[in-house]
């Protein structure tokens, strides 16, 4: 089988391990699992993940620790190590439940077999962890959208918005399982993806922060309260994919069933255009009903709205307007605030710091450059400049000298 390589992967596959190498015995004929596909699971593993503990734990003895989990693999005696929860509060609070390096590279296996098979049938105008298709593409889609329905804002039209009430908490891991099977051919890899799928996080986990500050999560939000047939754990690379299955039941009903044409999916949040603002009132209460009966789940009862496309479209990070799209307030808040930290802290002027400036601006400078944003971006680019910081002649990155 030939290697998969990628642009990210610096060390060639060779200076790992040679499949020559792998002993006698430890094939598997009832598992079409190779070796290249363990070591290239670990490659797109750590290409986020390479500076942590845990991955140079991991890499310290890669070659005895890859072996060691493609023979499990093999075997079937791969068992789910335990879990460490920790609680985020931008862009709001949140658990986060992250798997151990060795099993993250686990979830690359399944992803990198399974996301073949779906991601062709799923609809153009599905975003969120699918390349290709992240948020900067799903804002360029609804604003095209958006011109076209309105014919570049001379005719009236409307949008409803809504979104599924606590998404991941509320998924139902039979339901999900029945949609994964019909492509599952392997019998490992309906094992592999069934100890994945109903894996409970919360036993023998870690947890990182304080019980107050598990407390600050909202109960119906929170994993720990969900019941054991329900809810994935935001952080792992299968969750995301696994969400993306479960909604493309209700992409192909809206598509289909309620043909609605112009229709945008950010995981759990949609946006529907229409010239008709009851057609758009009707297609929720279809949806309503066919997300609760067919998937168990609840449109928020508060976050729908229809309104006028001219009052601004608030979705994936933008306010989108026929004639213009501008960046959220919040997100600028973000970035005045990184830039005031900045300021106010002489640690910040180290040579570390900087760099670590340099790429939290940058990223924000990226996002904030697809939108009416010259004036926000040259005002904190002259705040920043310095002998060692100072944007570009245009805004749209900041440069160390």
């Amino acid at each position: 089988m030939a290697i998969r390589t990628t642009t990210t992967r610096t060390t060639p596959l060779a200076s790992v391990v040679s499949g020559d190498e792998i002993p006698q015995g430890l094939e598997n004929d009832l598992v079409d699992l190779t070796f290249e596909e363990v070591v290239a699971a670990y490659f797109d593993c750590r290409r986020t993940k390479r500076n942590s503990v845990h991955a140079r734990v991991f890499e310290f003895n890669l070659e005895k620790n890859l072996f060691d989990l493609y023979e499990e693999l093999l075997s079937g005696s791969y068992r789910i190590e335990s879990s460490t929860a920790f609680v985020v509060e931008r862009p709001k609070i949140r658990e986060i439940w992250a798997s151990s390096f060795r099993d993250r590279i686990v979830h690359h296996v399944i992803y990198n077999r399974l996301s073949p098979r779906f991601y062709p049938s799923f609809i153009r105008n599905s975003f969120a962890c699918i390349p290709g298709r992240g948020t900067l593409d799903g804002s360029d889609r609804l604003w095209s959208g958006m011109r076209s329905i309105t014919h570049n804002g001379r005719d009236r039209a409307y949008f409803l918005q809504g979104d599924v009430r606590n998404y991941f908490v509320s998924i139902n891991k039979d339901i999900l399982f029945r949609l994964l099977t019909p492509r599952i051919h392997e019998p490992w890899l309906l094992d592999l993806t069934t100890q994945v799928l109903f894996h409970d996080p919360r036993i023998n986990c870690l947890c990182k922060s304080t019980p107050e500050e598990f407390s600050r999560v909202p109960r119906h939000k929170s994993l720990w309260n969900a019941p054991l047939s329900c809810g994935l754990p935001i952080g792992n690379l299968t969750s995301q994919f696994f969400a993306n299955v479960y909604l493309h039941e209700l992409d192909h009903f809206v598509k289909h069933a309620l043909k609605a044409k112009y229709y945008f999916r950010y995981v759990d949040d949609f946006v529907i255009l229409d010239p008709c603002p009851a057609r758009l009132n009707d297609h929720f209460l279809r949806i309503s009903e066919f997300c609760t009966e067919k998937l168990a789940l609840e449109l928020h009862p508060f976050k729908k709205r229809i309104a006028p496309i001219d009052q601004g479209i608030d979705f994936i990070g933008f306010v989108h307007k026929p004639w213009f799209r501008r960046l959220r307030s919040r997100t600028a808040g973000k970035m005045a605030a990184i830039v005031k930290q900045w300021e106010n802290d002489p640690a910040c002027y180290q040579p570390a710091s900087l760099l670590k400036l340099r790429g939290s601006l940058n990223s924000y400078f990226g996002i904030a450059r697809s939108a009416s944003t010259y004036r926000l971006r040259r005002r904190l680019g002259e705040r920043v400049s310095s002998l060692f910081i100072a944007p570009d002649k245009g805004y749209t990155k900041v440069l160390i000298s």
